[in-house]
């Protein structure tokens, strides 16, 4: 049976390998484009940040934004910008907390709920909602481009390029035979290069491993993240918390990429994780819900993400009506490593020196 499956996996690649060659030289053509200034990329008056990745998803970019928000939102007016992957809506849309899921997608609009201070955008050509986001917020001091490394009209100040400490895209191959939206090579666009997810006691020798397989430029910096999560709070009451360390059951509802590290962080302290997974970015639908209460009627309290809260909010009703409370457990990203320190001021030393003639106390966001 073991043989078999060899077998299959090498035909499986075997019969890929001519897609992957096709796309691999549409996506290099592209990228070569770009590099002869053949197709012209605009730079923009302030500093902008884009964050993205090489592969498809799962790299904690949405989690990485907010962690730039909680670095710069003392110091600078920030705003964010993100095609709202999967919204039913086109064009440039100004996010509002009053808005649904589906019309600026999950993740821009769990940005805006967290970050109310914040100019949360949407628009699916970056070139052209930069100038609508300055127009509508001109006091707006630096841009954060939410999934936006292959979008290459748009010349960035910093690039900051995430991969996973599971899942580097050293060990990737090019759609369709792996993952990879473009060649590695693409990481040399990079300035600074971030390893994702990585375990809180990554040592210092596996680090340098890992950087001796990235084998980044002399003008590229190398950092490691890693994940922590919060207590869980009802998201209809954010004040009820759910106690984790009870070595209860627990039902997990998750559309997510990846939802292996939150598995294995609630096995810690769970007897057993009943785990209804769905796709990334999954329009929860009311007969979806009715069918997990109607498999698991002693269950009244439901785990979930935040990015998923957003979207199983249009269900309250539902939710109130059926006794059922959803606990959305919060993340966050925090680096790891000795030399964690220096990102906060590799980032805030490029501001503070863009603004250098510019920055008095008077002209900083007022925090509350």
């Amino acid at each position: 049976m073991c043989l078999i499956k060899i077998k299959l996996k090498i035909l499986k690649k075997i019969l890929l390998f001519p897609f992957a060659v096709i796309y691999g030289f549409i996506i290099w053509l592209r990228n070569w484009l770009y590099k002869t200034n053949f197709i012209g990329s605009t730079d923009f008056e302030i500093p902008v940040f884009t964050i993205g990745n090489l592969s498809m998803g799962g790299t904690g970019k949405t989690p990485f934004v907010e962690m730039l928000i909680e670095l710069l939102h003392d110091r600078y007016h920030i705003g964010v910008l993100s095609r709202g992957y999967k919204r039913k809506t086109t064009g440039y849309i100004d996010v509002k907390t009053t808005h649904h899921a589906k019309e600026v997608g999950d993740e821009p609009l769990m940005l805006k709920l967290k970050y109310p201070m914040v100019h949360v955008s949407v628009g699916e050509q970056r070139v052209f909602a930069i100038p609508q986001l300055l127009g509508k917020y001109p006091e707006t001091q630096v841009i954060l481009l939410d999934d936006a490394f292959q979008h290459q009209s748009v010349r960035p100040d910093i690039n900051i390029l995430l991969t996973t400490y599971e899942k580097p895209f050293y060990d990737d191959l090019i759609l369709p035979l792996g993952t990879l939206r473009e060649f590695e090579s693409g990481k040399s666009r990079a300035n600074i290069i971030v390893v994702t997810k990585c375990p809180k006691n990554i040592t210092d020798t596996e680090q340098q491993q890992i950087i001796s397989k990235i084998k980044p430029a002399a003008n590229q910096k190398v950092f490691f993240s890693t994940i922590e999560y919060g207590v869980p709070y009802n998201i209809l009451n954010p004040t009820d918390r759910l106690d984790l360390n009870n070595h209860n059951n627990q039902l997990l509802i998750t559309g997510i990429a990846n939802a292996n590290l939150l598995k294995i962080y609630l096995e810690e302290t769970a007897k057993e994780i009943i785990h209804f997974e769905f796709d990334d970015h999954h329009f929860f639908e009311q007969h979806e819900l009715e069918n997990i209460k109607k498999n698991y009627p002693d269950f009244t309290k439901w785990l979930i993400t935040e990015k998923d809260g957003v979207r199983l909010a249009f269900h309250k009703n539902w939710l109130l009506e059926n006794n059922i409370s959803l606990y959305c457990l919060p993340m966050k990203t925090r680096l790891v490593g000795k030399n964690s320190a220096d990102f906060g001021e590799t980032v805030r030393g490029f501001l503070d020196y863009f603004y250098k003639d510019e920055m008095f106390e008077s002209d900083l966001p007022q925090t509350e």
